[in-house]
Parts: structure tokens; sequence; C-alpha cells
């Protein structure tokens, strides 16, 4: 009973830490949403240039970059943001509509997608939605939004192209936040510092009004703890299926060919007791639990259930026998 006890300790085990990766992956995707699908290592580049928003996207073009993703969020209003693309983009997710495609970064023609609790004052005189720019109507070609990101919701984007015609915006009028593999790039990096006339610059933080440092918010990590206890927990248990079969190879009396198999015996029922709950467990987590992290959770089972195995063959077949 004790045995079977613990197996379903094991079930609980696992179904709890598919649960518990599944709240880290939210926890997760629901900060990286708030920071518009940038990475940890997107930076503010601070310029006080009177250069416009088209003629720097049209000098960033000529240049041999990595790719990167640049946004230059308004001053006055940070929901508002113009975006460029070079070989990446971002994949922001859509109530309705698409999001930006590569081909959107050299259209002559501006488009725009907008949050789901955008307070930028959208028209629908027809089929096609349309903000208003200045004297300009752009179409919106899809709306984003993610429940619990709400900077993500009240965001509006507008691409930019060195195609368009040259807006009034200015570079000393926004804050620019560069994203991307040219952001590592001691090469790429300088000559974006260059083209923008970067003063200084600092990590990307969507906290602040203007987006500086401040402390980071609960990213899952207390989760990954409980991960931890889980995975110690689990090898208690199986410890505690092997006390009553050791129990029973240690009173036996047996030898030879008789001892192998009396060993065999207990070693099949131990894994039964321990990689059985481990297998349901693993599977009923797949088919109920939305997980995002596969390799972590993948890692845990493989890890458990080969530690499973081991401390079963050591202390049945190493165990020494006690009068």
């Amino acid at each position: 009973m004790k045995k079977i006890i613990s197996s379903v300790i094991i079930l609980i085990v696992v179904l709890l830490t598919g649960v518990s990766i599944s709240k880290s992956d939210s926890i997760k995707y629901n900060n990286t949403m708030n920071r518009l699908g940038m990475s940890d290592n997107a930076v503010v580049l601070h310029t006080k240039s009177k250069k416009s928003l088209t003629s720097a996207v049209k000098e960033l073009d000529k240049k041999k970059l990595s790719s990167y993703q640049i946004i230059f969020f308004e001053k006055d209003n940070s929901d508002m943001g113009f975006i460029y693309s070079h070989k990446k983009a971002n994949k922001l997710p859509v109530t309705a509509g698409r999001y930006f495609s590569q081909s959107d970064f050299s259209s002559k023609i501006p488009f725009a997608v907008q949050g789901k609790d955008s307070n930028i004052e959208n028209y629908k005189p027809q089929s096609q939605q349309y903000i208003k720019f200045g004297k300009r109507y752009i179409s919106v070609i899809g709306n984003i939004g993610f429940n619990g990101a709400e900077t993500l919701n009240s965001q509006t984007l507008i691409s930019l192209s060195p195609n368009q015609p040259t807006n009034k915006l200015k570079l000393n009028n926004v804050i620019t936040v560069l994203d991307g593999r040219a952001a590592s790039s001691k090469e790429s990096y300088a000559k974006i510092k260059k083209v923008l006339h970067v003063t200084s610059s600092h990590k990307y933080s969507p906290q602040s009004d203007d987006f500086n440092n401040v402390s980071s918010d609960n990213n899952g990590e207390l989760y990954m703890v409980g991960i931890v206890l889980l995975f110690i927990l689990a090898i208690g248990m199986e410890f505690y299926i092997l006390v009553p079969l050791k129990f029973d190879l240690t009173r036996s009396h047996l030898t030879g060919d008789l001892k192998n198999n009396y060993r065999n015996g207990l070693l099949l029922r131990y894994l039964i007791y321990t990689l059985v709950p481990y297998i349901i467990g693993f599977a009923f987590a797949n088919w109920r639990i939305v997980i995002i992290s596969h390799q972590t959770f993948n890692m845990f089972m493989a890890s458990s259930m080969i530690i499973a195995v081991l401390i079963g063959i050591y202390q049945i077949f190493f165990v020494k026998k006690v009068d």
C-alpha cells in the first residue's frame, strides 16, 4: 500500500511540475509581450539629432548591418511607435488581421497595427480600418493583443521604410529602442550609433515612462525553485519505495542464480512503481497542460527517470547483505 501511495505522489509531482513550468512560461511570455517581443538585450539609444526618422532609416538601409529591429516611441505618448526591421521581425500575437511582414518595411506606404486597448482613434468607413497621423490616414492591417499584457494592448505601431516620403518626426522627439544581433555586434552597433548620433544608451525596460532601468518584476523564478523542490521530492519517493524491497533482499539467504533472479524481480517491481507514474504523468501533462518550455519539462522527466533507474540498480544489486 505504501508503494502505491508513493507512486501516486510521484504522479502528482510530475503533474505539479508541468503546471509550474506552464505558469513560469506564462509569466515569461507575458513579460515578453509587454516588451513588444524585444529581448533582454534591447537598448535605448539617446540622441539629440534633428534628423527625421525616414532619413535615419534610409541611411541605415545603406549600411551593411546585422539583423535588427528599431522602434521610435513618441516622447509625449509612448503608446505610439514607429517600427523598422532589417532581416528581423518579432512576431506579436494578433487578434485580427496580420502583423507586419518584412516586405512592409520596404513599402512606399506605411501600415499600422493597433493594440486592442489603444486610445488612438481609428476610422472604418467601409471594411478597412484606418488611423490618422498628421494629415494622413494609415491602413490598420492588424490588431495585436494578449491577456494581461497592458503595454502591448495599448500600443500602436506604424511601419517605416527607406522608400517612404520624409516625415516631420525627428529623432530628438522620440525614444529609440534597438534590438537584434546588431545590438551585440560591435561593428554594426557602432555604425547605428554614428547614423543616429547616439550620445548614450541603457538597457530597455518598458516599466518606466522613459524606458529606463528599474528593478525587474517576477519572471517565473519562484516556479523554477518549486520545480527543484519537486525534483527532490520525487527522488525521496523513489528511495521510499525501495525501503521494503531492500529489506526483503537483505533478509533473504539466496545465493547464485536464485539470488540474481530474486534481485531482477525486485528491480522490475521497483521500476513499475516508479517509471509507470512518470510515464502516465508525462503523457497527461502533454495532453492537458499548455507548456512552452518543453525542453525544461523533458529534461526534468529524463533526469528523474534516469536517476530512478540508477538508484534502483545500485540499491538492489550493490546492497550489502546483513544478517
